[in-house]
């Protein structure tokens, strides 16, 4: 019982295996894209804390310039501290070798999750040579320097404030600056942040194609496995039919009569020589008993009541045997069998 076991698990596998295979690759696409996806959102969700904590750094210093209040400037540097924090990542994985360490510190100190810091990371350093890639680090770039400025400006301010005796002049001369890299690092933020609306919607038009290409693809190879396979099936028939035509026509063409019967006893085919035994043709004797057709008799015409079946399973029906065998057709006359 083994055998056919240790024979079908090959085959089992070599018909079922690309079926498999696109399975598996059809879930490794999906769980890319999504990464992706994922990776996407976290630099949507990062632009937006960095634009936020870059207009809260200058609303605080602007406020602190006026107030001189301590607490202003703390506010001013928690803000800060955020886009701060975006900097230091591009920073991180711009070196010749990127630190790892420092981009996730740089993450975190961002605002974003920490969970999705190894995304990031991995989409800074796959797509920063996509031309919407390039163009949003170019805009990222620009607001950097213009923030740089600003920490300058506001170091400078709160020296000043610790010194004393500050001039309403002075502080006009802060505003204004505060107020001109305000207005240079508006525009910057917002191509920074239509550079990356563009590029999720780039990269989701990619991921739909490749997956509608895919799967397309992956429909073609089932369906070529498919038909190969009906092939197969359509060979394998046609040669069983073959075999099947060549075993009919040697039955035919041998003059011993010959009866093909099921498992339940009941008649399936008889040859010419069978049909001229018992008077009964093929196709009329399909579906009966033998009993139906003859009585098998010994050579003192005693009727023998177990079936030719049970006689050859049994034993009683062997070559050689002291007994002739009669076959008694049903019109009463014998024929000699044995």
């Amino acid at each position: 019982m083994k055998q056919p076991w240790t024979f079908s698990k090959p085959r089992l596998l070599g018909i079922v295996w690309p079926f498999i295979a696109v399975a598996l690759f059809q879930a490794l696409l999906g769980c890319v894209s999504l990464y992706t996806m994922s990776a996407v959102r976290s630099y949507v969700a990062g632009e937006s804390l960095w634009s936020k904590g870059q207009k809260d750094a200058i609303h605080y210093l602007s406020l602190y310039a006026i107030t001189h209040d301590e607490r202003d400037y703390l506010k001013y540097q928690n803000a800060f501290s955020v886009p701060q924090g975006g900097h230091a990542l591009r920073k991180a994985l711009d070196q010749p070798i990127p630190s790892m360490a420092d981009a996730r510190a740089g993450i975190i100190q961002g605002g974003n999750h920490p969970d999705d810091a190894n995304g990031i990371i991995w989409m800074y350093l796959n797509f920063h040579n996509f031309s919407f890639m390039k163009q949003a680090i170019h805009f990222w770039e620009v607001g950097d320097g213009y923030l740089i400025q600003l920490n300058e400006l506001a170091r400078h301010i709160h020296d000043r404030v610790g010194e004393g005796g500050v001039s309403a002049a002075e502080v006009n001369q802060w505003r204004v600056q505060i107020n001109v890299i305000n207005e240079g690092v508006t525009p910057a933020a917002r191509a920074f942040s239509d550079a990356l609306g563009e590029g999720s919607r780039f990269i989701l038009n990619l991921l739909i194609a490749v997956n509608l290409v895919t799967a397309v693809l992956l429909i073609l190879l089932a369906l070529l496995r498919v038909r190969r396979l009906i092939v197969q099936r359509r060979v394998f028939a046609d040669a069983l039919q073959l075999e099947k035509e060549r075993a009919q026509i040697t039955l035919e063409s041998i003059g011993d009569g010959v009866i093909t019967i099921d498992v339940a006893g009941a008649i399936v085919y008889m040859n010419p020589a069978a049909e001229g035994l018992t008077h009964w043709k093929s196709t009329q004797a399909s579906g009966l008993p033998l009993t139906a057709l003859f009585n098998l008799l010994d050579e003192n015409d005693q009727k023998d009541t177990s079936t030719l079946v049970e006689q050859i399973v049994t034993g009683k029906l062997k070559g050689g045997s002291a007994n002739s065998k009669l076959i008694q057709r049903l019109d009463g006359s014998t024929v000699s069998v044995a």
